[in-house]
């Protein structure tokens, strides 16, 4: 894409095609938002063979006890059908989610992901012994380019480099490199595969040393300076399933692993998120009656896997488990879609706006030794807002040129009142975006929007600390909604002011844009993330999780139930299958079940901050 500014900006200058930014929507790079709350600490590691990452188990940022550096984001949402869960993203964005205050529309070196030390000089199982090239090291790694973000250019590049350490000094060897292209050009000239696993052995003695470190970096260029709003995040890259080891061959590309890939699946049919109350009017019609999964089975054997899910309400009662499915997968089958069935309504409960649901998924192989297990955990979200994004935006969306407007269309169940909008903004170079715009609701004619029925002018974009965070725009009036209706953004200037955009999830025929006097369906596939919030007043609904570390054993449980991954806390609440409370008392790490009768029961942990952890067990005396 950033090919085709720069030849817009080249006609520009040029005299040519005046009005070529007229009617025209726009996409960019998404910039992540400071995110210094969240910043490891990292120590210095020394690791031994084998090395092994497929960023499933970090978030954000990579395994400090893996990689020397904190820049490379570890998403779901930027790897397009990722060989596991998540992905290291290489961009041109440094670790508080801020474009390089460097960055220029030539080649640069972007960012870095540092393997830490490594010791090649010796192996230490079953007996310590030196290690050499006759050892077969290989490292091996999956890359691939754009997935849902910008595609690197030509003359972009990712690069491997091997390392030696001397005291504080580091001898780098360039050992492969692959140019930018898109991912179009990339599945040609791969097999119609997302990604491409690279096979490199090691055999110069040179790096049979005790400091041995390898690492990742990306060449990006941005967009000219002539368009400011537009210099987002770009040139993206993705790695999957990093492996150092010995004893490999050229064509010994298994791992004894199942797992989830891609993105975790909403039950909703429309939304990502909606209010409960417009769920419960009719949710036959808002839930989905299957849902897609992705799973890999990286092994080089074929393997009959079980699958099922659980639902447990966060802070309530409800649980329901689905049944277990088994089938066949494939040896080396990558990314095989699956169709789940949700076989369950959530419970009517509550007139409230606002709950949500504890979805985990199970993987399971238990014939082999040891078995092959993995988890995906997500939540369903019933807050006081509508959503189609996930929360994720790989890049950012504005129309050209000035006083155009864009609209997304929502439906409202039962009368309710709009009290504002939530909107993600993308971070630009010198935040070049920072732009008068107006918010502005529209009711619907036809299937588009129509007369204008709400409008908050003058209007700055503005950014909160922290990863996905929205910020919250309230109007001095509650508008009253009844149907369909359209939330959107007119934009004041020329220049682009770069709102987040979900690009993994197309819901393109709720996007519409106007630039010419007339409204026009998008025809870019993702979701604008602004989202309406309704009902009596504003709040928030709880932030995402990523999954637990709380451990509960033994499980079944007879006397005492043990507690570890929760530092402090404040209590601890059982429930048995009715929804009835069993037991209250201080937190403790050990718990006494003594009296409760065997049976399934949920287990609410609060911490010392407030939030609530959950997880089943089952006691038998």
């Amino acid at each position: 894409m950033k090919t085709i500014f720069k030849w817009t900006l080249a006609a520009l200058l040029c005299g040519l095609f005046p009005r070529c930014l007229t009617a025209q929507e726009v996409l960019t790079g998404w910039a992540r938002p400071d995110q210094e709350a969240t910043l490891h600490t990292r120590d210095s590691q020394v690791l031994t063979l084998p090395f092994y990452d497929d960023f499933s188990s970090s978030w954000n940022y990579p395994d400090a006890q893996k990689w020397a550096d904190r820049n490379a984001y570890v998403n779901p949402g930027f790897p397009l059908h990722p060989i596991t869960r998540n992905a290291a993203t290489l961009d041109v964005l440094d670790a508080e989610g801020r474009v390089y205050d460097y960055a220029i529309s030539n080649p640069f070196i972007a960012e870095y992901l540092t393997s830490n030390l490594i010791r090649l000089d010796s192996v230490f199982t079953p007996e310590p012994r030196p290690l050499t090239p006759a050892d077969s090291l290989y490292l091996s790694f999956f890359y691939q380019p754009q997935g849902n973000g910008n595609a690197p250019e030509a003359n972009d590049s990712l690069v491997l480099e091997f390392g030696i350490v001397h005291d504080l000094d580091t001898a780098w060897h360039s050992v492969w490199s692959a140019p930018g292209q898109t991912l179009e050009a990339f599945l040609e000239q791969n097999d119609g595969q997302y990604f491409k696993q690279v096979m490199i052995p090691i055999v110069d003695t040179q790096y049979f040393v005790s400091g041995f470190v390898f690492r990742f970096y990306n060449y990006a260029s941005i967009v000219s300076q002539a368009l400011p709003t537009y210099r987002g995040n770009e040139d993206n890259w993705n790695l999957d399933v990093v492996y150092l080891d010995r004893n490999r061959r050229r064509t010994d590309t298994g791992y004894p692993k199942l797992c989830f890939t891609g993105a975790t699946p909403s039950f909703l049919k429309r939304y990502r998120s909606m209010p409960y109350r417009h769920y419960c009017t009719n949710p036959t019609a808002n839930i989905r009656n299957e849902f897609p999964l992705e799973l890999s089975n990286l092994d080089d054997q074929p393997h009959n896997a079980r699958y099922h899910y659980t639902i447990d309400q966060v802070e309530g009662y409800q649980h329901f488990t689905s049944e277990t499915e088994t089938f066949p997968m494939e040896a080396g089958a990558l990314c095989q879609a699956k169709t789940g069935k949700v076989d369950v309504l959530f419970t009517i409960d509550t007139p409230a706006d606002s709950t949500s649901f504890l979805i985990r998924h199970y993987l399971v192989d238990n014939s082999v030794n040891p078995p092959l297990v993995d988890s995906l955990c997500t939540q369903q979200g019933f807050y006081n807002y509508f959503a189609y994004d996930d929360g994720i935006p790989e890049m950012g969306y504005g129309v050209e040129p000035a006083s155009s407007s864009f609209a997304i269309q929502y439906e409202v169940s039962m009368p309710d009142t709009l009290q504002g909008v939530q909107i993600l903004f993308n971070h630009t170079l010198n935040n070049a975006n920072d732009k008068y715009f107006n918010i502005v609701v529209w009711k619907d004619n036809n299937g588009k929007p129509g007369e204008e029925i709400y409008r908050l002018s003058n209007r700055k974009p503005k950014w909160e600390d922290g990863l996905y965070r929205f910020v919250y725009y309230a109007f001095d009036q509650p508008v009253r909604l009844n149907g369909r209706f359209y939330v959107g953004i007119e934009q004041q200037g020329s220049g682009i002011i770069n709102v987040g955009f979900d690009g993994s999830n197309d819901n393109a025929q709720y996007n519409f844009y106007n630039s010419t006097g007339s409204w026009q369906q998008s025809a870019k596939a993702g979701s604008i993330m602004i989202r309406p919030v309704v009902g009596a007043r504003y709040f928030i609904g709880v932030d995402e999780p990523s999954e637990t570390t709380l451990r509960l054993y033994p499980n079944p449980a007879s006397e005492v139930l043990h507690i570890e991954g929760v530092a402090q806390g404040r209590s601890v609440i059982l429930f048995d299958l009715t929804g009835r409370k069993v037991v209250e008392t201080a937190f403790a790490p050990e718990i006494s079940l003594n009296g409760l009768p065997d049976g399934l029961y949920l287990v609410r942990i609060i911490t010392a901050d407030g939030k609530a952890m959950h997880q089943k067990i089952s006691i038998r005396q």
